[in-house]
């Protein structure tokens, strides 16, 4: 867990609407990956001025010939038999390469399980070390916090500037407070997932708390009654909780997954999205779908 400091956010419009992006559970040279919805993702973040993101964790599947959930059949069709002798050095090259037109809007970057698996049994963690260096965001491990901090700049040109510091600004417009963790459990069910969620809640003190790894979204307010300073008036304390979607497909044709195997639930695809407005201090969490409804 890393307490990794301030993000400092110098932007110049004064009633801007941030989106805040937690682009997490890629699967990475898993035949299942849906690289239409990862791109449309990227694409997405990367032209909107005001949008920021975290990367979650699992950004590969990080599953070697030697685990025993190889399935070559399972395999990006792309990768080759040669291909197998340099798999880490196949997927730093890939992820750097996605989330390189973005980068200057990273606010973090994580390990999930599957890293985590592959690289401490194989002392390959220097792996997701180069790759947080080569995209100069921040190495926030499994888990951590971050306090971003707003800082409205007026005649401020070219969308947002993104600087890490230790050092928070004198001056600011809003501190958003926000923990990210991977996420855990083998939950099924949606009172199973939620859960997970409410607990991480429950044992960090934040303003937004993220997390993904069980490839589904889910977007809630927590509150807690808080009396004001004096303890002459009840308030309350809000949290708000997301949980973000995957990029792989449960069940995809042409050969059989593992979660199609465990039965698990259809993937809700694509990243989850908090937004804020530090002159209002308004945060909103949502769920987002793609395709939805039938069309002329």
């Amino acid at each position: 867990m890393e307490a990794s400091g301030s993000r400092i956010i110098t932007y110049g419009r004064a009633g801007a609407e941030f989106s805040i992006y937690n682009v997490a559970d890629i699967h990475w040279l898993n035949r299942g990956v849906s690289k239409t919805h990862l791109y449309r993702d990227i694409e997405r973040i990367r032209i909107d001025p005001y949008a920021l993101f975290f990367q979650g964790g699992d950004y590969a599947d990080w599953i070697f010939p030697s685990d025993k959930r190889w399935d070559p059949a399972a395999f990006d069709e792309d990768v080759k038999v040669i291909d197998l002798n340099e798999l880490g050095a196949l997927v730093a090259k890939a992820i750097i390469k996605i989330f390189r037109p973005i980068r200057h809007k990273g606010l973090g970057f994580l390990i999930g399980n599957h890293e985590f698996k592959a690289m401490t049994q194989k002392s390959e963690m220097y792996i997701h070390d180069h790759i947080c260096r080569e995209l100069k965001i921040p190495n926030m491990r499994f888990s951590g916090w971050t306090d971003l901090y707003f800082v409205h700049q007026k005649g401020f040109k070219g969308g947002v500037k993104v600087t890490s510091s230790t050092i928070p600004p004198k001056k600011f417009t809003a501190r958003l407070r926000c923990f990210i963790h991977h996420g855990m459990g083998a939950a099924n069910t949606a009172g199973g997932k939620i859960n997970k969620l409410k607990s991480l809640v429950d044992m960090t003190e934040s303003d937004l708390v993220l997390c993904g790894h069980v490839h589904e979204q889910f977007a809630k307010a927590f509150l807690r009654l808080e009396p004001n300073q004096s303890c002459t008036e009840i308030g309350q304390k809000v949290t708000m909780g997301l949980i973000t979607g995957s990029y792989l497909r449960t069940y995809a044709p042409g050969f059989t997954g593992y979660g199609e195997i465990k039965g698990y639930q259809p993937t809700t695809m694509g990243a989850t999205r908090a937004k804020y407005i530090p002159s209002e201090r308004i945060l909103t969490v949502e769920n987002r779908a793609d395709g939805v409804g039938l069309k002329g």
